[in-house]
């Protein structure tokens, strides 16, 4: 009998185009572009060292999840930042990162809580001197205690709210001062020592008011565009 062998050349193909969609998932939970940046695909080809073809399949998928905004053939947009788009998303992980910081709370090992208070410290360090790395070291802390969890649906979801929402909080490491963002207050602390007590309500609201700072840059957005409104109204 014939051994079956698969198109090696379709399934190349198709690879490439998944990992260049998980590499622009990745880049915009990390906050790589801003808000109502022009993405055009030949650039990214360009940058890929591909061909337009499977750029172009990964940022269809990425406008179909509503990630990425196609006004063009060959551009695309990071979607503005809209309050009550933010607002939902801050909603949806207020809910299932509170969940996932509490049932963290009554299984974290010492050698995890060793290694968040590690990534908490890097995340420090940054917030000092890089919005950008501080941005990236941030979401580092949010997934590291996820995975704690072992709540891998419940991830999955988080990581879908953070590709929607890296941008917006590649902007709010940049408007914080950085003082704030460096403290020893900074909010990490609260979640690190609810963990460290094995005080799983405390955990949760320690998470969930560390997610609710990002409301300062949402209201301040909110009032720019009531002013905008009013102006546009006389």
């Amino acid at each position: 009998m014939a051994e079956t062998r698969l198109p090696i050349t379709q399934v190349s193909k198709e690879n490439l185009s998944a990992r260049i969609y998980s590499q622009m998932r990745r880049a915009l939970m990390d906050g790589q572009f801003e808000p109502g940046e022009r993405l055009t695909i030949s650039r990214l080809a360009e940058q890929f060292g591909t061909s337009i073809t499977p750029v172009r399949e990964a940022i269809f998928r990425l406008v179909s999840e509503r990630v990425l905004e196609m006004r063009a053939a060959t551009a695309v947009h990071v979607p503005p930042l809209d309050p009550a788009r933010l607002r939902e998303v801050q909603l949806i992980r207020i809910e299932l990162e509170g969940a996932a910081a509490e049932r963290a709370a009554q299984i974290i090992t010492e050698k995890q809580l060793a290694e968040l208070t590690a990534i908490h410290e890097r995340f420090l360090a940054a917030a000092a001197v890089d919005p950008a790395e501080a941005c990236v070291r941030n979401r580092d802390f949010h997934f590291a205690l996820l995975r704690v969890a072992e709540l891998p649906i419940l991830e999955g979801i988080v990581e879908n709210a953070w590709v929607l929402m890296g941008p917006f909080l590649r902007m709010f490491h940049v408007h914080i001062p950085k003082r704030q963002l460096a403290a020893d207050q900074h909010l990490h602390h609260d979640v690190l020592d609810a963990l460290r007590r094995r005080d799983a309500k405390a955990a949760r609201h320690a998470i969930q008011d560390d997610i609710r700072w990002g409301n300062v840059l949402i209201d301040a957005l909110e009032r720019e565009r009531d002013e905008n409104r009013s102006a546009a109204a006389r």
